[in-house]
């Protein structure tokens, strides 16, 4: 079946979500994860619970995208909206502490109640359990610092929102749904619905950096050439373009959310230029 045709995603606070994706796995059995995953998660210092929990953080730790898994029967109208909390509302998340939410917490809601703090850490009343047969997983994009007030407010941490506070890549949220649904069917049977909901109202496109070469040898002390300076920056499969006889302009990929500025890319520059090369002057 489609998944569009099961379940819908609203975001009614697209300034602090700005994409949702859900995919739906069916039928699926709950039990523990062989060998090879638990191994290797322990040795990041994970600790195993189920082959659908597993999955969500092996995947967040090979892609580095928080993901979350809720018994899809469990979500009443079988839909997700997300929105902040009422004030004055109260929530109690996976660590089994209820916590007055703070103004403009950003929840995940089904037809009628929360059952996530989005980025967070998920509720009690939709986490899966061992009768647990379906299953909608979450892959989104929350803004950075609508995350890190919450978390601060609430006192909660948790590896999700230590990611989403440092920023993630908001295109690669289907990508990573797709592959945690290929898991959880090899590893728990079922089948996936075809697609997923996607949910993303203005996409969030590529930044475009303008880079001067004398600014670059101005800062770093150096005179690298032209040239030189764009081969290092397609080694990190940056689109450079020629921007004038001194400059360039160059596409950064929304996976690299710490490249906003000339300077970020002076230091890639550095970086790969070797700082053993750069020499001692004032």
């Amino acid at each position: 079946p489609a998944a569009d045709g099961l379940t819908s995603v609203g975001i009614e606070r697209p300034d602090l979500c700005p994409r949702y994706v859900a995919k739906l796995i069916l039928g699926v059995q709950i039990g523990p994860s062989p060998f090879w995953m638990r191994r290797r998660l322990e040795a990041s210092g994970v600790r195993a619970i189920n082959n659908i929990v597993d999955v969500t953080n092996y995947v967040m730790l090979e892609m580095g995208q928080p993901l979350h898994a809720f018994d899809f029967q469990r979500l009443e109208e079988k839909r997700i909206v997300v929105r902040t909390a009422p004030p004055g509302s109260t929530f109690t998340p996976l660590d089994g502490t209820e916590r007055r939410m703070s103004k403009d917490a950003l929840m995940i809601c089904d037809g009628k109640k929360p059952v996530a703090l989005a980025g967070i850490m998920g509720g009690q009343n939709s986490e899966v359990e061992p009768d647990t047969t379906d299953i909608l997983l979450e892959s989104a994009y929350f803004d950075p610092m609508g995350i890190r007030r919450t978390s601060k407010q609430l006192g909660l941490s948790s590896e999700a929102s230590i990611r989403f506070e440092r920023g993630i890549d908001p295109n690669g949220s289907l990508r990573a749904a797709e592959r945690a649904a290929f898991l959880m069917k090899a590893l728990g049977g079922g089948v996936v619905a075809r697609g997923a909901v996607d949910a993303y109202p203005r996409k969030i496109e590529p930044l475009k950096i303008s880079l001067r070469v004398s600014r670059a040898n101005q800062i770093l002390g150096t005179s690298i050439g032209p040239k030189e300076i764009q081969s290092y920056l397609q080694n990190l499969h940056l689109e450079v373009r020629e921007n004038g006889p001194d400059s360039f302009q160059v596409t950064a990929p929304t996976s690299r959310v710490d490249l906003t500025r000339e300077v970020d890319l002076i230091e890639e520059v550095a970086r790969l230029h070797g700082f053993h090369r750069i020499p001692a002057t004032l």
